[in-house]
């Protein structure tokens, strides 16, 4: 077993434990129906802080962590150091999570703290089974921190069973609105962007472009990811914009294009194409290509290095941005705050800025560096 640290449970797993762990994870790729969760299975953020208030003086101390300078751990706080498990999306265009890696171990470094990481990755939505395989190596080597995500009903099985059988901490990255069957046992943590959030300021943005408009929509894959940047966009709209089209991929750039061609050829009317992600929105600009097509709008969802640059090539004019870094520096001060034995909150939601084409190139690199303050401008999804 693992000496205690300060403010975080000591771990340990007999052999059978960890076989029955490994059965429990099986079970949930096992060809058993799962249906996806919706709206009404996870709270919004206001929701949840309606509910429970005494969260929100945590987050706003958290919050003002990330934002600030970081301050050194005092001496003699830590007794070894903190084990850090993740299992990771990250075989993808984007560099979202490759990047959120660099922002939590610099921010630990610069709060002096001691770690160990250990970090795996796969394709998204694509490899559960290989992620159940990583995710038990993992556990054998008895992390303090295991730092998962959350998309689609499989992977909801498979969290549902680690949080019920493990005492490792749970943090669910790239998810901030907590599901209400875990009330009574949640993961430690959510933290990301908040999904539905950026479709709204993305609706924003094209409401002000467009009058009236007809306009597509290319999701991810099915999942919670799809279902909260795609209705929360739709939803956010004026009337006089009129859904021609929608359909779903399979997160990948060849996946969006493919997509993106049956969608303009089906529905060679429409003003924009509404995507779901980095990856998307790259096959959707291939697929324009392709056809010839320059009088149909795109935009980016993430603010990474290849969005930026087609954004500065005018093929991009609109790009959600999220300040990217922030969601490992928080991972990062949420760590510091259990050492000093200090309460979490249960969720952290980064924050966005939408870039256009109307804005100088000072004013972008002045954001892109700010968003990327250790991944050094390497971010997207």
């Amino acid at each position: 077993m693992q000496r205690a640290i300060q403010g975080v449970r000591p771990f340990g797993w007999t052999l059978l434990g960890q076989l029955w762990l490994f059965v429990l994870l099986l079970v949930a790729v096992a060809g058993i129906p799962v249906q996806a969760a919706g709206a009404g299975d996870y709270w919004t953020l206001d929701q949840y802080y309606d509910r429970y208030p005494e969260q929100l003086p945590w987050l706003a101390e958290l919050g003002q962590a990330v934002r600030e300078e970081p301050v050194l751990l005092p001496a003699g706080i830590q007794q070894r150091p903190v084990r850090i498990a993740q299992v990771y999306p990250g075989l993808q265009a984007s560099s979202y999570w490759s990047d959120s890696e660099k922002a939590l171990t610099g921010r630990l470094a610069d709060l002096g703290i001691e770690y160990q990481l250990e970090t795996r990755y796969t394709s998204p939505n694509t490899q559960l089974g290989e992620q159940i395989r990583q995710i038990r190596e993992l556990l054998n080597w008895q992390p303090d921190y295991l730092i998962y995500t959350l998309d689609s009903p499989r992977q909801k099985q498979l969290v549902e069973r680690l949080i019920q059988n493990t005492d490792t901490r749970l943090i669910l990255q790239n998810i901030t609105t907590p599901l209400k069957a875990w009330e009574k046992r949640q993961p430690l943590m959510y933290v990301g962007f908040d999904h539905t959030e950026g479709a709204r300021l993305l609706a924003y943005h094209f409401a002000r472009r467009f009058p009236d408009a007809n306009y597509g929509v290319l999701f991810r894959s099915k999942g919670l990811v799809s279902q909260m940047r795609g209705s929360g966009f739709i939803q956010a709209l004026p009337a006089e914009h009129q859904l021609r089209s929608s359909y779903y991929s399979d997160s990948s750039r060849e996946g969006g294009r493919s997509a993106a061609l049956r969608m303009l050829r089906e529905h060679p009317e429409l003003d924009y194409i509404y995507a779901c992600s980095t990856d998307v929105a790259l096959g959707t600009l291939d697929a324009l290509q392709q056809l010839q097509r320059n009088d149909v709008m795109v935009n980016g969802w993430g603010g990474g290095p290849e969005e930026i640059e087609q954004l500065r090539a005018g093929h991009l004019p609109i790009v959600l941005m999220r300040l990217s870094d922030e969601a490992g520096m928080a991972i990062a001060e949420a760590i510091r705050r259990e050492l000093l034995g200090q309460p979490v909150p249960r969720v952290y939601s980064g924050r966005f800025v939408v870039l256009d084409d109307q804005m100088s190139e000072d004013e972008i690199r002045r954001y892109e560096a700010h968003a990327h303050r250790y991944s050094g401008g390497e971010s997207a999804q």
